[in-house]
């Protein structure tokens, strides 16, 4: 934006001395015998240089609260953009949590099933087992013959 400035005054410079050269008698030999006759232009140029540099004035007042406006202009759109960097930086660690979180859920969601299979694999193992031990279930003879040798047992050891 400094540049703006320097960049603004050139084309007012250019304007101020076109207007002082228009203003000025020429100097060639030829008008110079007439100008004579003329009124003098110097008073005729006076007014026209002093508009020139009034509108040239004006025209660098104006161009420097635009300019200041457009540095302002430009300071918010930096800070708006500092945000929008920060906001998108944000963001990512966001989606980079939500990545993380998700992946921690699917471990867990893991480790439950294994769980509940592990613990179905237990249930069906003690259901063989109690159908096992349903169709061993002794006959009557053969618990009276494990009642005698249990009292013949304590017959002989006391």
């Amino acid at each position: 934006m400094k540049n703006w400035k320097s960049k603004i005054l050139i084309p007012a410079m250019l304007v101020l001395m076109s207007s002082v050269l228009s203003g000025q008698a020429p100097s060639t030999p030829e008008r110079a015998s007439s100008a004579q006759n003329s009124p003098n232009l110097t008073t005729r140029a006076k007014p026209d240089i002093l508009a020139a540099c009034a509108a040239a004035a004006e025209e660098l007042s104006k161009t420097r609260v635009l300019v200041s406006e457009l540095e302002s202009e430009n300071q918010l759109l930096n800070s708006r953009l500092q945000t929008e960097k920060q906001a998108t930086v944000l963001l990512g660690e966001l989606n980079e949590t939500r990545k993380s979180e998700n992946a921690a859920l699917r471990t867990a969601i893991d480790s439950k099933n294994e769980t509940i299979a592990a613990k179905d694999s237990v249930i069906a193992a003690q259901e063989k087992l109690v159908e096992s031990l349903r169709r061993k279930k002794a006959s009557p003879w053969k618990r009276v013959g494990d009642v005698l040798i249990g009292a013949a047992a304590v017959f002989i050891l006391r």
